[in-house]
C-alpha cells in the first residue's frame, strides 16, 4: 500500500515490549514510538486490572509516570469517558436501518446531517461525536465488505486519509474496537481497513494495541485472501498488509508462512516472507526453504482444485 509511505510504523522492539508489557522497554521508546501505543497504555492505566499482584501495581505506577505530561493522553482519557453501552445500542439500530434499506447509507442514527466535510466535523467535534463519526464510517465500510461478495473495492474516506488527523483517528479506532469487541470483531475491522487508504498503517496500530490478536488477525486475512494474489489490487494490498504485520512481529513470520501453506491462499506472501526471513546463523539454509515452500504451495493448490 504505497499510500502509507512516510508514516511511522510500530517497530519490532516496541511491539515486543507491548506483548510482554515490559515497562522498562516501553520507557526506552522515543516519543513518536510511544505515541502509537497510547490507546492501549491509557486503557491499561485507567481500567481495573484482572492482575491484582504487587508486581503489576508497580508496573502500573511506572506506566502512569510514563504517560504523565504526554499531551495526547488527555484526549484518549476523554474518549474512554463516553457511555459505550448507549453508543453500541445506537450503532446496532443503525445497522438494522441499513439492513432494511438494502445497505444504503441513508439516514444515520449515529451521526446527524454533516454541516461540513468529515475531516472538519471530526476536528470540531467533542469526544462522543468523534467516536460516532468514526464508528458510522467504519460500519459502512464493514457492511460494504460483506455485500461485495469478495469483490475488492477501495473506499475513499476523508477520515482515513487526512494526514493531520491520522493519529487521532487511529486513537478513536483502537478505543472503539477495544470497548465494543462484539460489535467490532478485530478480524472484521482488519478486513475493512484493507479497503481504505493508509489501511496497513491503521491495521498495524490496531494490532499493536491488542498484541495478543496478532495470529488471529493474520489467519483471518489469509483465509479471506485469494489463491492467486499477484493479479489483483486487493491481493497486493492484502499481501502488503500482512507483510507489514510480520515486519512488526518478525518472530512470527515463519508461522504466518506456515498458515499460507495450510490455507493455500496468498502464495506470493509465502514467497515474500521466505525472502524477508533473516536466519540467525549463516549455516541455516535459505534456498531450501524457498523450494520446499513453493513445492508445498503448488501441491496443496493442486489438491484443492
Amino acid at each position: 500500500m504505497a499510500d502509507s509511505m512516510g508514516l511511522q510504523f510500530v517497530s519490532p522492539y516496541a511491539f515486543e515490549a507491548m506483548q510482554k508489557v515490559d515497562v522498562v522497554r516501553l520507557a526506552a521508546l522515543s516519543d513518536p514510538e510511544l505515541r502509537l501505543l497510547l490507546p492501549c497504555l491509557v486503557r491499561m492505566a485507567l481500567c481495573a486490572p484482572a492482575d491484582q499482584s504487587q508486581t503489576w501495581a508497580q508496573d502500573k505506577k511506572l506506566i502512569l509516570r510514563l504517560l504523565s505530561g504526554v499531551e495526547a493522553v488527555n484526549s484518549i482519557v476523554a474518549l474512554l469517558s463516553v457511555d459505550f453501552h448507549a453508543l453500541e445500542q445506537d450503532a446496532r439500530k443503525e445497522q438494522q436501518l441499513r439492513h432494511k434499506a438494502g445497505g444504503s447509507n441513508g439516514e444515520s442514527i449515529l451521526v446527524s446531517q454533516l454541516q461540513h466535510g468529515l475531516t472538519l466535523e471530526f476536528e470540531h467535534s467533542d469526544p462522543l461525536r468523534r467516536l460516532r463519526l468514526a464508528l458510522s464510517e467504519l460500519l459502512a465500510i464493514m457492511n460494504k465488505v460483506v455485500d461485495s461478495n469478495g469483490e475488492f473495492f477501495l473506499k475513499s474516506s476523508e477520515l482515513f486519509e487526512s494526514p493531520v488527523y491520522l493519529e487521532e483517528v487511529a486513537d478513536v479506532l483502537c478505543i472503539l474496537q477495544a470497548e465494543l469487541p462484539s460489535l467490532l470483531p478485530i478480524v472484521d475491522v482488519a478486513e475493512a481497513l484493507l479497503h481504505v487508504r493508509n489501511g496497513d498503517w491503521f491495521l498495524c496500530l490496531l494490532v499493536a494495541n491488542v498484541p495478543d490478536s496478532f495470529n488471529e488477525v493474520c489467519r483471518g486475512l489469509i483465509k479471506n485472501g485469494e489463491r492467486q494474489d499477484e493479479e489483483s489490487v486487493g491481493g497486493r494490498r492484502r499481501t502488503e498488509a500482512l507483510r507489514q504485520l510480520c515486519q512488526m512481529n518478525p518472530s512470527q513470520a515463519l508461522n504466518i508462512r506456515a498458515m499460507v501453506v495450510e490455507e493455500c491462499h496468498l502464495p506470493g506472501l509465502g514467497v515474500a516472507l521466505t525472502l524477508d526471513y533473516k536466519p540467525d546463523s549463516a549455516d541455516e539454509a535459505v534456498i531450501c526453504p524457498i523450494f520446499c515452500l513453493l513445492l508445498n504451495v503448488l501441491c496443496d493448490c493442486n489438491a484443492h482444485v
